[in-house]
């Protein structure tokens, strides 16, 4: 009973002396102050980052996609350091030991090392893919594994453990880099824009070709995104009512499909405005009393 006592009064005793609470209170605001003193290095610092980059780009020239891929990655190293110097001096502060925490850590990462290979797969993939430059931030995807799509979209950012990209109707797919299989990347070559115009086949295919080939190099000075002005292959096929025109263009990286709507369109207010025909279908009346006959 005595040594219960004695248990409970070392105990509550603490919370008798006015020292606990001043020096409890000492050290809780010197947390909201190590809190404020990080979060507001994690801005400036940041901001430091983002300003090199952006200098970076204006006096090189470098890539803005990649540039932006390396702010983001090592934006969130810079967090993860300072958060770190940060809880273990909060630690040191309340009489915690912070070198045998990381010792003890050392010996339990080795037994929970094994159940985390894919954790660490996924971290050692990353590394591939940023270093690599197997794609960056902005670029349009297509990310097989097993032979399935499992992912098609824009990149919306690069991590260590996981990629997100934005699909084309507005989702967001967050995948684990260890699970990426076959990477296409449409936004690294020029895209290219195929467009078969259908025009009657009483036309003039001289004067036609001709006509549009004048037309076309004027789309690059309207749209940025052809590289080169828009030309006529030439007649891809023939039918009895038709003649098929194929018109091909050359578009930056990932543009190739928009630049193929842009042309239909303009291809069919040029037509409109010079009166070129459009195939008809040809009518074949056939007489029933002569077929009867027969």
């Amino acid at each position: 009973m005595d040594q219960i006592k004695t248990i409970l009064t070392s105990i509550i005793e603490p919370f008798t002396q006015p020292e606990t609470y001043t020096k409890l209170a000492t050290n809780i605001i010197m947390i909201l102050i190590y809190i404020v003193v990080a979060w507001v290095a994690i801005k400036v610092i940041n901001k430091i980052i983002a300003e090199f980059f952006k200098m970076h780009n204006k006096s090189k020239k470098g890539n803005k996609k990649r540039s932006k891929t390396l702010v983001s990655l090592i934006q969130n190293i810079v967090k993860y350091i300072i958060w770190f110097i940060i809880v273990t001096t909060i630690l040191s502060k309340f009489g915690i030991s912070v070198e045998g925490i990381i010792a003890s850590a050392g010996v339990v990462g080795i037994a929970v090392g094994f159940g985390a290979q894919t954790v660490v797969k996924d971290v050692i993939t990353g590394f591939f893919i940023i270093f690599e430059n197997q794609f960056d931030v902005g670029d349009y995807v297509k990310i097989n594994s097993a032979g399935a799509t499992v992912a098609e979209g824009t990149v919306s950012s690069i991590g260590l453990r996981s990629t997100s990209i934005k699909t084309i109707s507005g989702e967001l797919t967050v995948l684990p880099n260890g699970s990426m299989g076959e990477v296409t990347n449409y936004s690294v070559i020029e895209g290219t824009s195929i467009v078969d115009l259908p025009i009657a086949v009483d036309e003039d295919i001289d004067k036609v070709e001709t006509l549009l080939n004048e037309f076309l190099a004027t789309l690059t000075s309207k749209y940025y995104l052809f590289v080169s002005a828009p030309t006529v292959l030439g007649v891809d096929d023939i039918t009895r009512d038709q003649m098929t025109l194929r018109i091909t263009a050359e578009t930056i990286p990932g543009e190739g499909t928009t630049g193929a709507r842009i042309l239909r369109k303009e291809l069919q207010r040029y037509m409109k405005m010079k009166n070129i025909k459009a195939p008809q279908p040809l009518m074949v009346q056939y007489d029933t009393g002569q077929q009867s006959n027969a």
